[in-house]
C-alpha cells in the first residue's frame, strides 16, 4: 500500500512536529526554578509545567489509540482522565519532558508516515467522543495543540 502523500497529509505530519518546536521556543526563557512555571492565571486551566507534561502524555495516548484502530477492527477504547494524570504533574521536570515531546513527535510523525491511505481512514470509538478516524484524530490533536499553545502564551504575557 502506497504511504500517504496527500497534500494534507504531509502538512498535517509536519505540524506534529512543528507544535512541538514552537511551544519548546516560546517556554525558552522560563527557567526550571521559576515560579511561573506553576502559576495559575485561571484556576481552572493548567499551569505551564501540567501543559508541557499534559502534551506529551496525550501524545502517547493517541499514538496507542491509533496503533489499536490499525491492529484491530473499529476497536472501543477507553477515555482518558486527564485530571488524574495532572495530579502528578507537579514534580515533572519541564525541560525534560519537552525533549521527550519533541522526540515523541518525530517518532509518532514518521509512523504515521509510513501508514497506507486505507490505514488513515481505520476508525475506533470512544465512549465521550464516538466514532472517528486515525485521520480525524490527528486533526483532533493539531487543533489540542493549538489550544494549548494559545494558552501558552496567555499564560507568559499574564505572569511578566
Amino acid at each position: 500500500m502506497a504511504k500517504i502523500t496527500s497534500y494534507y497529509g504531509r502538512y498535517v505530519l509536519g505540524a506534529l512536529e512543528n507544535n512541538a518546536v514552537v511551544l519548546g521556543y516560546l517556554l525558552r526563557d522560563v527557567p526550571l526554578d521559576s515560579p511561573r512555571w506553576d502559576a495559575r492565571p485561571d484556576a481552572e486551566r493548567f499551569t505551564l509545567r501540567e501543559i508541557v507534561a499534559h502534551l506529551l502524555d496525550y501524545d502517547m495516548i493517541c499514538r496507542e489509540r491509533f496503533e489499536h484502530m490499525i491492529r484491530e477492527n473499529e476497536p472501543q477504547l477507553s477515555d482518558w482522565d486527564m485530571d488524574e494524570a495532572a495530579r502528578h504533574y507537579v514534580n515533572r521536570n519541564p525541560s525534560h519532558d519537552l525533549e521527550r515531546l519533541l522526540e515523541s513527535r518525530r517518532s509518532f510523525a514518521a509512523w504515521l508516515e509510513g501508514l497506507s491511505e486505507k490505514e488513515w481512514e481505520r476508525t475506533g470509538s470512544r465512549p465521550k467522543a464516538g466514532k472517528f478516524s486515525v485521520k480525524e484524530g490527528v486533526t483532533l490533536m493539531l487543533g489540542h495543540d493549538a489550544y494549548h499553545l494559545k494558552q501558552v502564551v496567555e499564560w507568559l504575557d499574564s505572569t511578566k
